[in-house]
């Protein structure tokens, strides 16, 4: 009887300072976005092409839009579909996750599209893709920016 009116009273006095953690989700916000609205490019999965490119996101504060510029590394099938997507993808989660208020710099995200098969053409050890990973209109990307956690997704092709 005594253990369970010093467990009772216990429960009451840390009642109201136990509280659970709050979980950071911002990141998976990001990659929930790209799972529900990306089409991987059927010409890209036939040829067991995978993506390796990097993503520069800025905020135009006038027109109140992400903007993106891709890495040289970026298939121009890849382009079009991420452009075509673009206004779906959770961006603002990205700075949140970051903490940033002003959205003057540039952030950079590296993006990983994985098949399960893949071409021998994309492991050859000459293909220009990881030389123009951070090359953007063939210079290095320089300057300020904010680097952002590399967004991995996985594509199941034949």
């Amino acid at each position: 009887m005594k253990k369970s009116v010093i467990i009772a009273l216990m429960l009451i006095l840390f009642h109201g300072i136990v509280y659970s953690q709050e979980t950071n989700n911002h990141g998976a916000k990001l990659q929930s976005s790209f799972v529900t609205h990306l089409r991987y490019p059927k010409d890209l999965e036939k040829a067991s092409i995978p993506s390796f490119f990097t993503v520069m996101v800025q905020y135009d504060e006038k027109a109140r839009q992400y903007n993106l510029e891709f890495s040289d590394s970026a298939h121009p099938l890849m382009i079009k579909e991420l452009l075509r997507i673009k206004d779906k993808l959770d961006f603002n989660s990205v700075y949140e996750d970051l903490n940033i208020e002003k959205r003057n710099l540039p952030i950079i995200i590296p993006i990983e599209i994985r098949l399960a098969k893949v071409s021998k053409e994309f492991s050859d050890p000459k293909s220009n893709v990881t030389k123009n990973l951070y090359n953007f209109k063939g210079k290095q990307a320089f300057g300020e920016f904010y680097f952002y956690a590399p967004l991995v997704l996985t594509v199941i092709n034949d």
